[in-house]
């Protein structure tokens, strides 16, 4: 049974700033070194704990409504925005950093992300740093985001690529 009341007094207590927060299942792994703020947020952690924050210096912004799914990764290290009415799947990662250089003779990437509103990313996708997706895009199971998405695209595959355009409205929401 989902339960809120103590899930908003433990993001708040943690130190996000954070409208309703419900959890059905396990509490989130929570970094918060970092800023975080929430409006409602609906997390399902049935059986992989989601882990949620930001590092020292870092924000997570995360808007209105929004759904993450059983072990998701979200956690800033430099800056990560989730639009209102973002869907995520199980076992979606977003990184806004590399955490180490590829090579000796190149820094760690670090650059922020965003999602638009009413973006829904399907299970066991990855968004890499720099990555700016639109609103209303979907981005399918699986898939690895290294480019920005245009708005109501839907994006496959690895490296993500479009599908074809998506005919939404402004307006309307995932439910």
């Amino acid at each position: 049974m989902p339960f809120s009341l103590w899930a908003t007094a433990v993001f708040r207590m943690a130190g996000a700033r954070s409208a309703i927060v419900t959890v059905d299942g396990r509490y989130p792994e929570l970094l918060t070194a970092g800023s975080i703020k929430c409006g409602r947020l609906f997390l399902r952690c049935k059986s992989i704990p989601i882990e949620l924050g930001a590092g020292p210096n870092a924000s997570l912004v995360i808007g209105e409504r929004v759904f993450i799914n059983t072990g998701a990764t979200v956690v800033a290290n430099h800056s990560i925005v989730l639009g209102d009415d973002c869907r995520l799947g199980d076992l979606v990662a977003i990184f806004d950093s590399d955490y180490h250089p590829l090579e000796p003779t190149r820094p760690t990437r670090i650059a922020p992300v965003r999602l638009g509103a009413n973006v829904w990313v399907g299970r066991s996708a990855i968004i890499l740093p720099g990555v700016t997706i639109g609103d209303h895009a979907v981005i399918a199971a699986g898939s690895v985001v290294t480019d920005d998405v245009p708005a109501r695209t839907l994006m496959a595959g690895i490296p993500a690529r479009p599908v074809r355009t998506l005919d939404i409205p402004d307006g309307w929401r995932r439910d």
